[in-house]
């Protein structure tokens, strides 16, 4: 080995050293430029909330009537589609005390946001809140929706929201019994169309079954 080199081979172990090492403490650096970016993970999206309104009631008619016409076993309806029911299946004077309705789909459960007519609740039925509210309030409420019987189901209200106060059960209940007729105990009574005898409710759409598919 000629003494000259020496000089020359210390400084290259001492680079290949260096290298060794600086890979080392940069090792998770190097690893996201040469690793390939992984998926992101995307929380799913809520569906939206559907308004109620005459047309969406047309289109929930019109599937109805393929239950019969067509012979299907069952129709998906949007929740639009479903709130629209909702509505037309509540009682006349229910139905005057409300507005600008909304529902939102679960696993099922429906949750129903709409205007209120407070002013028409008696004051000594309001209790602490007689004198807080405006004429009209926007509260929405949260319950499981069933069929009793062929054409009729009941919608089991367990939580009411008002001005981002959730109400305890039993409040939300009483609350909802002065406010629309015929809700006794947190139950609002609805008439569904002829021969639907079962529903299932999915955060995607609502399904109806014929009394004959049941």
């Amino acid at each position: 080995m000629r003494l000259w080199t020496l000089p020359f081979r210390f400084l290259g172990v001492l680079a290949l050293a260096t290298l060794v090492s600086g890979a080392w403490l940069f090792r998770q650096e190097i690893i996201r430029l040469v690793r390939p970016p992984a998926a992101q993970v995307r929380t799913p999206e809520l569906e939206p909330p559907g308004i109620a309104g005459p047309s969406a009631l047309a289109r929930a008619r019109d599937k109805v009537d393929s239950l019969h016409g067509w012979r299907a076993d069952s129709v998906v309806l949007s929740a639009a589609e479903m709130g629209s029911l909702v509505m037309d299946g509540l009682s006349r004077d229910a139905r005057r005390h409300l507005d600008s309705l909304t529902v939102t789909l679960g696993e099922g459960r429906v949750t129903v946001a709409a205007l209120l007519e407070t002013a028409a609740i008696p004051p000594d039925q309001l209790g602490p809140l007689a004198g807080a509210l405006d004429p009209w309030e926007r509260v929405s409420a949260t319950g499981v929706l069933a069929v009793t019987r062929p054409g009729f189901a009941e919608w089991r209200v367990d939580s009411l929201t008002l001005r981002g106060f959730t109400l305890p059960a039993q409040a939300s209940r009483q609350l909802l019994g002065r406010a629309l007729a015929g809700a006794g105990d947190g139950v609002v009574p609805l008439a569904l169309p002829r021969g639907i005898a079962a529903l299932h409710i999915r955060p995607a759409g609502v399904a109806l079954f014929r009394e004959e598919s049941r």
